[in-house]
């Protein structure tokens, strides 16, 4: 294994944020009396390219953990979340949200079936009252309030 290896994540991490801020600045950055739309992207990506920068030249390789087998639970949170996304938008958030807190409270937490279907269940629903209800953030409809008009 290469030395150096343990250079790749923040290199890639300044990529991305290099990117973001080239993104942020295309939106146009505005004034700070009347900040433009890319305005508070272009800072957040600024500290993060700032901080991988850092990291490449300061981080020391002996902080990090080995891969091994539970590098596969990360990997597999991110898929998830990935997947949480697509459902999202194509068939609404009550049953993604299920199904992600289903799926996390029983093999990342290990939770047994009997805890983690009610609080799969309730984590959902709560969440849904608190945005879409209390807070009226625009959900997509989805299937279960299709053809609902709300």
């Amino acid at each position: 294994m290469s030395k150096h290896l343990h250079r790749l994540a923040p290199a890639l991490l300044l990529v991305f944020g290099l990117a973001a801020m080239y993104g942020a600045y295309q939106l146009g950055l505005g004034e700070l009396q009347a900040p433009g739309s890319g305005l508070w992207p272009f800072i957040v990506a600024s500290l993060m390219a700032l901080t991988a920068l850092l990291l490449l030249f300061i981080d020391d390789p002996d902080d990090y953990e080995q891969w091994n087998r539970n590098a596969l639970r990360i990997a597999g949170g991110l898929l998830s979340l990935a997947a949480f996304i697509v459902l999202f938008e194509t068939i609404g958030f009550v049953i993604p949200a299920f199904l992600m807190l289903l799926l996390w409270l029983r093999l990342f937490a290990k939770e047994p079936w009997r805890w983690a279907v009610p609080l799969a269940v309730g984590g959902a629903l709560v969440f849904y009252l608190l945005f879409d209800v209390a807070l009226a953030v625009p959900f997509p409809d989805g299937i279960l309030f299709a053809g609902t008009g709300r």
